[in-house]
């Protein structure tokens, strides 16, 4: 069995960047976002585990439906106490790029990322990239996140991560692997790229809004099941899938 899982890429556009203060010259061209590479064909795992371990089904399967998230650009940052410089990219590309503090410990968010739909209920998960050794990886703690992609619109494989304490320099070059993004299945997971163009130009009646910002009216959290109810009595997979196989690349 085949569970069809469709992607498109999600960065700030022109709009998103102007409400949080950011002109044109911020904005990253989508072009520079790259697909979601299999794990499995990203890795050699039997020169990695060596020829007893990648004998291993508990470890070898676990590597199933699993996909690489590439960083997009190069971006190298000297890091002080209460400032942080940047070499290689204008300052006002790497603040939105990098996105704002938040919370006590620091937390920021890359201004890319990726929206996974699913025909039927399947779990996606954010994972740090736990086979890999670069700049991001090292000095960086990845914060995972788990939601159905069947059952809600948001986008996905958006690397959120806090720096290590005492770090003094952070150099991600551009194909980096910055986190992974698995899907809970054991079956086959077939990706199928849409265009997200007309999803936009529905602005506030468009799926990803509609999801996004259904918490406003709520002080407390909202729960995912809650969230999972509203999408289910609003019909919002019959409407997306609609959009989505009219936009199929």
């Amino acid at each position: 069995m085949t569970v069809n899982v469709y992607w498109t890429r999600s960065n700030p556009g022109f709009q998103d960047l102007a409400m949080i203060g950011f002109g044109p010259d911020a904005m990253m061209s989508a072009m520079r976002l790259l697909e979601p590479v299999p794990l499995l064909k990203h890795m050699n795992y039997q020169e990695f585990f060596g020829p007893v371990v990648s004998k291993c089904p508990a470890i070898v399967d676990d590597l199933k439906n699993i996909y690489v998230i590439k960083s997009p650009v190069n971006l190298k940052l000297h890091i002080g106490r209460n400032s942080i410089k940047v070499e290689n990219q204008e300052m006002n590309f790497t603040k939105a790029f990098v996105g704002e503090s938040q919370g006590k410990f620091g937390i920021h968010q890359l201004g890319m990322g990726y929206l996974f739909f699913s025909e039927k209920s399947l779990i996606a998960t954010q994972l740090p990239a736990y086979y890999e050794s670069n700049s991001f990886v090292d000095n960086t703690f990845s914060i995972s996140a788990s939601f159905d992609i069947g059952q809600w619109f948001r986008p996905s494989a958006k690397p959120a991560f806090i720096f290590k304490p005492g770090i003094a320099e952070l150099d991600i070059k551009e194909g980096d692997p910055l986190i992974y993004i698995k899907f809970n299945t054991t079956e086959k997971v077939k990706l199928i790229e849409f265009d997200d163009v007309e999803f936009k130009q529905l602005q506030e009646r468009s799926p990803e809004w509609v999801c996004s910002n259904l918490k406003k009216q709520s002080m407390a959290s909202i729960s995912l099941e809650k969230c999972y109810e509203y999408f289910k009595q609003y019909k919002m997979r019959q409407r997306i899938l609609k959009l989505i196989k009219n936009n199929i690349v």
